[in-house]
């Protein structure tokens, strides 16, 4: 079976993208609120809570649409190989240098030739850096599920069920029943659920019924997250963030639902698609802009609670390193040998 053919530009893929690394933003500036339960105001840390819970589903956003890129669109191995692995190792060896390198000017890193050989191997750097070596994984083995895609859906529905029973079922085993599966599959772990699942859903059509559904499930997802999560942190009397987790139920079910709204939008803009462009190197330096506007770099500390009170620190601290970064994004894309680091 072949993959439809896809139009040039989707305006949805970029909005996809905009709304990723917004709640990657968000998620990185108010994260601190939560480790801070009982040290700071109740409703300073609810907040903390609620926009954690609304944006869990960044990086399973972000999976979603790079499977439906590279599966709807397969190329012959040798080409694909020439044009996706080089772009990917460009990325993550030139930012995980560019991270080193203002760790050590900070002081927080010192470096030899051999520990920074060792650090960008294991991906031993920087936080966030993470999603690169995930993406490599997901790069080399896109072949291999396109021939999959090419051949009968069914069975990448099945890989599907296998991923929901080894990662987000068995989790629930292990975190509540104290149980662990004997049964060893790896290779139905980890988000590659995500990869195909994005692939699944953007290459089908669904009804307002079927859009109001996913938009119920993504609000019902999110105040699950938000309300287990305040439950159960008071109830140990420390911060427990296990339905955070990026492949438990909550956050699979309110990423499915939110992808099909944003699937239907269809609204092409000049805004849309400079922001769209700039998403990949927001994400590559959105934690380096977001240090310097913690420290200051506008006239004014922003952080989650500065200046006076979350409620203005986390959307104010996010716009400006949302926008800080689709800026400097923007001058790099302008200049051919800086562009191949931001696209």
């Amino acid at each position: 079976m072949q993959s439809p053919s896809r139009p040039s530009y989707l305006p949805w893929v970029d909005l996809t993208r905009i709304i990723a690394i917004l709640f990657v933003i968000i998620v990185h500036v108010s994260y601190r609120l939560i480790n801070e339960w009982g040290r700071i105001p109740f409703d300073w840390w609810m907040v903390g809570n609620v926009v954690e819970g609304l944006s869990r589903t960044a990086v399973s956003l972000y999976i979603m649409v790079s499977g439906y890129l590279n599966l709807s669109h397969p190329l012959p191995m040798k080409e694909y190989f020439q044009r996706r692995i080089p772009r990917v190792l460009i990325l993550l060896v030139t930012w995980s240098l560019i991270h080193m390198i203002l760790l050590v000017v900070v002081g927080q890193g010192e470096y030899t030739f051999l520990s920074t050989f060792r650090a960008i191997l294991t991906g031993d750097v920087y936080l966030h850096l993470w999603f690169l070596y995930a993406l490599f994984g997901f790069y080399l083995i896109t072949p291999v599920f396109q021939k999959i895609v090419e051949t009968d859906r069914n069975i990448i529905w099945y890989f599907l069920i296998l991923w929901i029973v080894f990662e987000p079922l068995a989790f629930l085993f292990e975190r509540f029943a104290d149980l662990e599966f004997g049964i060893l599959l790896p290779q139905a772990t980890g988000y590659f659920g995500y990869y195909l699942l994005g692939y699944l859903l953007a290459t089908r059509e669904f009804t307002k019924k079927q859009v109001w559904l996913g938009l119920g499930a993504y609000i019902l997802a999110t105040l699950f997250i938000i309300f287990t999560t305040w439950g159960m942190t008071a109830s140990s009397g420390k911060p427990d963030t296990t339905f955070y987790d990026i492949n438990g139920f909550p956050v699979i079910i309110g990423a499915v639902g939110l992808f099909i709204v944003i699937k239907t939008f269809n609204v092409d803009s000049p805004a849309l698609r400079f922001f769209g462009k700039t998403t990949t190197g927001i994400y590559l330096m959105h934690y380096i802009v977001l240090e310097f506007v913690k420290r200051g770099i506008l006239g004014v500390k922003l952080t989650a609670t500065s200046p006076i009170n979350p409620y203005l620190g986390v959307p104010l601290a996010t716009l400006a390193i949302f926008l800080i970064s689709a800026l400097i994004t923007w001058i790099f894309l302008q200049i051919p040998v800086l562009k191949k680091i931001v696209s």
